[in-house]
């Protein structure tokens, strides 16, 4: 730990919190405020992977620990970001105030970045009210508002800047853990809409690109590789008992830095720090094909999404605070357990009692033609009384854009700044004397030739209805499949 930040920790972090991820978490007293705040106490009531532990068992770990490492995460991204003059210009230049400034703002930023998450965050997000329904400023958006559906992003917006007042909560009183000055800042940081706000460039002194570092700091709480995934794939991993979302974290974050180029601050990563990149990638890349995508998973959230679409589950995602917050995963399986009860083959009864349906065709690629083969199987499937379903499941691998080029010399070459669209990645070489910068996509072989988008998409059967015609359907499915040039074809399934 650099001298500077040392004091910083020393004056600081009075309490210690023992994670099962990073071993020992420690924070301050206003850390502590927040932590301690009824608002941040419902995350226990609420899975980080939902559904989930119904495939893998183990994954019941909750929201609350997730924000409590990505907080952790925060502090060694700043620690290296603001206190390593070998490695980053930021360190270099800002003044200890700013530094301090800079480090908590991150670390509340992590602890609070996903504090607007409703139980079963994705399938209950279709069903949130529209955004301008919420109490949020007009003014905090850099474009108003309109009639665009909310979302966890928003409700985190809405509970931040009430963290900023006093409130009456269970008959008990807690007063404000933020400034209204921190609550806008912060809003800013995990929302892509939220403007930033004049009280930011206050902070800084004028030679610092206060526009640059806003943009940097965001990317580090919700970009391509930010606090919030290098924490939930190690967690994610552990408590699933699955290894593939392991990396290698302290050695990455150690090769990380910042370079100044122009007026931007650019994320930069040391050439020995490239493969441990590598490795993050694959394993984001292997949680997604093997854990959140996994057939059963997908089948399972399918229901949740059937059971709120048609109405099984009649509960609208309140606008008002005051009854969101009590919101928790108990309150929808109540509702779920109930509708089971008294209609067993509904989507609640299935999910239930844990039936899942029948994949019979999986296809990858996002131009697989898999909406296509659908709607035909579909048609002749629904002709027999059998309604099968299609789930689509995309994820990006990164968001990541191929070089733009430039013409020097009458010969085309990447741009500087075309490596990544959120979150720039230089890596810093040492040779020949010389230190140079380099685009990722020149020093990574993976990501020069396997960046495209996770995408596939799956053909499931009601349990019920496949065991009821299971010949006729393969009939079906006979009649629909067509090998690729490269598939040789071994028999019929058993």
């Amino acid at each position: 730990m650099k001298a500077g930040l040392f004091l910083w920790y020393a004056k600081n972090m009075r309490y210690k919190i023992n994670d099962t991820i990073h071993r020992i978490i420690q924070y301050g007293e206003r850390e502590k405020a927040v932590i301690d705040h009824p608002y941040f106490q419902r995350l226990r009531h609420i899975k980080q992977l939902a559904l989930v532990y119904f495939v893998f068992p183990g994954a019941v770990h909750d929201r609350f620990s997730h924000s409590l490492g990505a907080m952790h995460m925060a502090s060694l991204i700043a620690e290296q970001f603001f206190y390593n003059e070998e490695y980053s210009v930021l360190a270099r230049v800002l003044s200890k105030k700013e530094k301090d400034f800079l480090t908590l703002v991150m670390r509340l930023s992590g602890l609070l970045h996903d504090i607007g998450h409703a139980p079963f965050s994705h399938a209950t997000e279709n069903h949130m009210p529209m955004r301008n329904t919420l109490d949020i400023p007009q003014g905090w958006f850099a474009e108003k508002p309109g009639d665009k559906q909310a979302t966890h992003e928003d409700y985190s917006v809405l509970i931040i800047r009430t963290l900023a007042h006093e409130i009456v909560f269970g008959n008990r009183t807690y007063k404000a853990v933020l400034s209204e000055t921190e609550a806008e800042i912060i809003a800013s940081l995990i929302h892509k809409h939220i403007r930033i706000p004049e009280s930011w460039h206050k902070q800084f002194s004028p030679k610092i690109h206060t526009k640059a570092l806003h943009a940097l700091i965001r990317s580090w709480i919700s970009g391509d590789i930010d606090i919030d995934r290098m924490d939930y794939l190690l967690r994610d991993s552990y408590f699933t008992g699955v290894p593939y979302g392991n990396y290698d974290a302290y050695w990455l974050i150690n090769s990380f830095g910042v370079t100044e180029r122009k007026g931007n601050y650019i994320t930069s990563i040391s050439e020995a720090g490239v493969h441990s990149f590598e490795y993050y990638l694959l394993a984001r890349y292997n949680m997604f094909t093997q854990v959140y995508f996994h057939k059963t998973v997908r089948c399972f959230e399918h229901y949740l999404k059937e059971a709120f679409s048609t109405h099984e589950i009649d509960y609208p995602i309140p606008s008002d605070l005051d009854e969101y917050v009590t919101l928790r995963d108990t309150t929808f399986f109540e509702l779920l357990y109930r509708y089971a009860d008294e209609h067993p083959f509904s989507w609640s009864g299935r999910l239930i009692s844990r039936k899942p349906a029948k994949r019979v065709v999986r296809m990858w690629g996002r131009n697989s033609g898999i909406d296509t083969l659908f709607k035909n199987m579909q048609r002749d499937l629904q002709a027999k009384h059998i309604h099968p379903f299609l789930v689509i499941s995309q994820s990006k691998f990164l968001d990541y854009e191929e070089g733009v080029y430039e013409k020097k010399n009458g010969e085309k070459t990447h741009s500087l700044f075309s490596a990544l669209s959120m979150t720039p990645l230089l890596v810093i070489r040492k040779h020949f004397g010389i230190r140079t910068a380099l685009n990722i996509e020149d020093s990574s072989f993976i990501l020069k030739h396997y960046h495209q988008d996770i995408s596939m998409g799956d053909i499931f059967i009601p349990p019920e209805e496949y065991q009821k015609a299971k010949e006729g359907i393969h009939t079906i499915l006979k009649k629909h499949f067509k090998a690729s040039s490269s598939e040789i074809v071994l028999g019929e399934e058993e």
